[in-house]
């Protein structure tokens, strides 16, 4: 098929709608995504640098994301440090410190195909060890340092083959101490960047939409590349020397999504952390940001604070979010953003990029969300029987879908518009909360006599689900404040803050175990029809926690 792309950018730009449901042009992408791509790519370059990447043949990511710009001195990365300030990376820096970064790890073993993770904070450090594992052809994984617990799990499913992490991280790398990479930078660059296969993974991640969360899935060449071209052009509609900026999105989900079409456009990534702005909420205000990523966090701050962004060319936001209508009515008007364009972004990390994704236009926030541009895609029954969806409801799923994580979120069609219904399945966000992994790190715990994570529904905004951990004390005098403050230092140092549960609860009571696990499945039904509640006061359940008790004591001591 043909692809005028010129002109779907002006359909873009001007925000002006082609007629009622999803335009002529993002219908054909779907049938001939391979058609699309190759349009974009060759309307990508412009007056800038060629390529070297050809669409379903090789993939030179080093070359075309870093290599292209290395010649001037726009900003690749502009991160705030409360310390120091702003730091700026060049491209021409991005270049340098990493063609030296490639040429030492390779010394160290690393080749083509090895499995390369990646533990920073988005930084300098990050973006330097991205751009030196694609050039040598890596498998790179993304993992933030949160705790322990949550990095051992993780290490132990991918097995890398190496580690890239900050000195001072070496104490949580137990048993894996001997992967970690040396980067001092010293080295003089002599090496040949890699090209990947069309099939060939690039990226081997933890998506927190997966489940199991702790499982690794492959991102393949040519779905980092779409997903980057479509994204950098139409979804984000980044140019050149342009910032794209989305403090507090999940780095898990949105990254390396957001780095490759940011390179890959020459535009610069803008980051700062949710904590800095609420103490200099004008730091939102110092440089002029072509694409915005809202978090309902980021909303509420500059609410709070009456920051006018008038800098703010185009803002999007996550539909899996709760959608609160009037506090995102409320701060689009205190904060000046009623005329600027806005979109709903989904963003799959194991698909390359976004997957559903609404026009940017000047409107009041929605639940539109049509596939994105450049993807195949079908509607499969909502029993997840394998069928496709018999009406206009059913579950999206990319395609091919045989080797991808399962599909779960709900898509609606009324009138050939497409809507974001909500996941099949309770979740945070859109995200698998980390249940089976929280438990088991409570269950350490000396007071703890069984553990489980319960889902209960709000009576608010609709898809929004609460996180409740049971923790059943047995026979215990029950110390509430003391072990509360207990259960979420352990947690914020095991797994990290952003895992702590909505509210914990302690049961006195002994939890049902089937095959010497807690019965989840029975403690979700006690918990929501109250019956748990009755039992931890009723005199007869006590006696027998109490005799209960007793005999596990008696067990204990080999009497």
């Amino acid at each position: 098929m043909a692809f005028d792309v010129k002109k779907i950018l002006d359909q873009l730009e001007t925000g002006a709608p082609a007629g009622p449901g999803v335009p002529f042009w993002q219908q054909e992408s779907w049938e001939d995504p391979e058609g699309f791509i190759a349009a974009l790519a060759a309307a990508h370059t412009g007056k800038g640098a060629p390529l070297k990447s050809r669409t379903g043949q090789h993939y030179d990511f080093f070359h075309d994301l870093v290599v292209r710009h290395s010649a001037v001195d726009r900003a690749a990365l502009r991160v705030y440090d409360r310390r120091a300030g702003w730091q700026v990376l060049s491209y021409r820096q991005l270049h340098e410190q990493s063609t030296r970064r490639a040429t030492e790890w390779a010394r160290q073993g690393v080749k083509a195909g090895a499995k390369v993770c990646l533990i920073y904070p988005v930084g300098s450090e990050l973006l330097v060890s991205f751009a030196a594992a694609l050039s040598l052809g890596a498998c790179i994984s993304f993992l933030p340092a949160h705790g322990k617990r949550f990095l051992a799990r993780r290490l132990a499913a991918l097995a890398p083959g190496h580690i890239a992490a900050e000195p001072h991280q070496a104490a949580l790398l137990e048993g894996f101490e001997k992967k970690l990479l040396q980067s001092r930078g010293q080295d003089a660059p002599a090496f040949t960047s890699h090209t990947y296969k069309p099939t060939e993974p690039v990226g081997l991640l933890f998506s927190p939409l997966v489940a199991p969360p702790a499982t690794p899935v492959k991102l393949l060449a040519a779905d980092a590349w779409g997903g980057a071209l479509v994204d950098g052009l139409l979804t984000l509609g980044l140019g050149a020397g342009e910032h794209l900026a989305a403090p507090g999105y999940h780095l898990l989900q949105h990254l390396p999504a957001f780095l490759f079409a940011t390179l890959l456009r020459g535009a610069t990534y803008l980051h700062f952390e949710l904590t800095d702005l609420e103490a200099q909420p004008a730091l939102l205000l110092e440089h002029p940001v072509r694409a915005l990523g809202v978090t309902p966090a980021l909303r509420d701050l500059t609410l709070r604070a009456r920051t006018p962004l008038k800098n703010v060319a185009h803002w999007f936001r996550n539909p899996e979010e709760p959608l609160d209508w009037q506090s995102w009515r409320a701060w689009a008007q205190q904060c000046g953003l009623s005329a600027v364009p806005s979109s709903n972004v989904l963003v799959d990390p194991s698909a390359g990029g976004a997957v559903l994704v609404s026009p940017r236009r000047v409107r009041d926030v929605h639940t539109e969300a049509p596939p994105a541009p450049g993807r195949r895609w079908a509607l499969h029954d909502v029993n997840m029987s394998g069928q496709l969806a018999p009406g206009d409801l059913g579950v999206f799923a990319v395609l091919p879908h045989e080797e991808r994580p399962l599909p779960y979120a709900v898509l609606t069609r009324s009138y050939g518009v497409y809507h974001y219904g909500g996941p099949i399945t309770a979740r945070r966000e859109g995200r698998v909360y980390l249940a089976e992994e929280t438990a088991e790190a409570v269950s350490a715990l000396p007071f703890v006599r069984g553990a489980t994570v319960v889902t209960s529904p709000t009576g608010g905004v609709a898809g929004h689900y609460r996180y409740v951990l049971l923790v059943f004390t047995g026979a215990q005098a029950v110390q509430r404040g003391p072990w509360l403050q207990q259960i979420r230092q352990f947690l914020e140092l095991e797994l990290g803050a952003e895992h702590l549960p909505d509210r914990i609860e302690f049961i006195p009571l002994y939890a049902r175990k089937v095959d010497g696990q807690v019965d989840s499945v029975w403690c979700q039904s006690q918990f929501l029809t109250g019956a748990l509640h009755r039992k931890s006061s009723d005199p007869l359940f006590q006696a027998l926690t109490q005799l209960r008790g007793r005999l596990l004591e008696k067990e204990e001591r080999g009497m």
